[in-house]
């Protein structure tokens, strides 16, 4: 039945003939990884017959393959690529990289997608999604969420949101483990993170905050702008950078105290973030992550833009092959150890 209703959804998908909901439920099911072979399978049939650029959007035929490869739980990049003034000839693109299929089709001029959220409701006969479904993720990841906010997980962790109610008359998440949230500021719509009895509420800043079991206590810790912390009776205090209140978790006491908010966010330095940047703050990002020096031989290669997560502690060379493939470009090392990359660029 499941396999019924997934190879409906999907035909109708590419006839553009779902609703909001089945369209979320259809992504759901990709993100279980049940399905992969079908896809594919879909996608080189349609490639084959040249159907595709007729059938399948830009923006769908990313999304789909965009699911495939950002399962929460593996070790597969999650990669898009923005380039500039792409020609029809580039329009299929397939790349291999991590533990499976990296696959990007550009069907048209660009390829940029931002990563829509994955449902963890079950599957049942009614393709159509209940009312403020819960928006799931777990595991280490960044997610990016509806209001432009972005929130780096960590191992063990998961976060989750109310579908319909979030960015209405406030953003309300929930966290349980670790999780680095850069907040868009919106003084009509106060930010909470809900973490048992705890809520943290800011209008638009960067902080941590850690709920780990071990620990006993709920750490909250901000690297820029504002934070109140408290419950549903009374306010803990309001910190600002460098500093961090921890509550205990079952008395609820409390303590504030002066803090380096780099040392608590040092497990972030294990990942390498690229997220929708040119090519120039992505070499800073590379050479001070594995401490090399990395040169241009066509500056035009500054100009391109790429989001990337490597979040598996990936070596430098893993690095620059999956980089270099999404940007058309090679790489190497000169006699001083210098890496040089090659290409075209962007305009």
């Amino acid at each position: 039945m499941q396999k019924k209703i997934f190879e409906e959804l999907f035909e109708n998908y590419l006839q553009r003939n779902l609703s909001e909901a089945e369209e979320q439920k259809l992504m759901e099911l990709i993100r279980h990884g049940e399905y992969d072979d079908f896809i594919k399978e879909k996608i080189h049939i349609m490639l084959k017959e040249k159907t595709g650029s007729e059938i399948m959007g830009d923006e769908q035929s990313a999304y789909i393959l965009r699911c495939i490869l950002s399962e929460p739980n593996s070790n597969r990049e999650v990669i898009t690529l923005e380039p500039q003034k792409r020609t029809r000839k580039r329009a299929v693109r397939i790349l291999f990289a991590a533990a499976g299929i990296i696959a990007l089709i550009a069907l048209g001029n660009t390829l940029f997608f931002k990563p829509q959220a994955a449902i963890t409701t079950p599957v049942t006969e009614q393709p159509a999604i209940a009312a403020n479904t819960s928006i799931d993720f777990s595991g280490k990841q960044l997610i990016r969420l509806p209001d432009g906010s972005t929130v780096l997980l960590n191992d063990n962790s998961t976060l989750k949101y109310k579908q319909d109610s979030f960015n209405t008359k406030t953003r309300e998440v929930t966290l349980t483990g670790e999780a680095f949230f850069d907040i868009k500021r919106n003084e009509k719509k106060p930010f909470i993170v809900h973490t048992g009895k705890v809520q943290t509420k800011v209008l638009g800043t960067a902080f941590n905050i850690n709920t780990y079991n071990s620990s006993g206590n709920i750490e909250v810790t901000v690297a820029r702008g504002k934070v109140q912390v408290g419950d549903d009776e009374k306010i803990y205090g309001i910190i600002t950078p460098n500093q961090q209140i921890k509550v205990n978790k079952n008395t609820l006491s409390f303590e504030q105290n002066n803090i380096s908010a780099a040392v608590v966010t040092e497990w972030k330095s294990n990942y390498l973030i690229l997220d929708d940047i040119n090519m120039e703050e992505a070499i800073a990002l590379i050479s001070q992550k594995y401490k090399v020096q990395i040169s241009l031989a066509n500056e035009k290669i500054k100009n391109c833009r790429i989001t990337a997560s490597f979040l598996n502690d990936e070596d430098l060379d893993h690095v620059l092959k999956v980089i270099s493939s999404v940007i058309e470009t090679e790489y190497r090392y000169n006699k001083s150890g210098t890496i040089i990359l090659d290409g075209k660029g962007c305009e």
